[in-house]
């Protein structure tokens, strides 16, 4: 059964006709494809760490102020 334009998919809260939640495994699916995160809080902020930094072919070295590489496997978001 397909999602798209079904009105079962808008919120969590709603139960398709077969008894599916798309909103929970549409989450399920964006934690299968996404890398390890690990968060700090500290006095003064959050630290959060990544897995991988992954740049788009498409992105201009520098065209993105708030990208920035610490280094081959690491990555910073300002």
């Amino acid at each position: 059964m397909a999602s798209i334009g079904t009105g079962y998919d808008l919120s969590v809260t709603t139960f398709s006709p077969d008894g599916r939640v798309f909103q929970i495994e549409y989450a399920g699916k964006a934690v299968d494809n996404s890398g390890t995160v690990v968060g700090i809080k500290c006095k003064d902020g959050i630290i959060l760490g990544v897995e991988k930094l992954i740049a788009s072919k498409m992105m201009l070295p520098g065209s993105n102020r708030r990208i920035h590489s610490v280094h081959r496997h690491s990555g910073m978001v300002c």
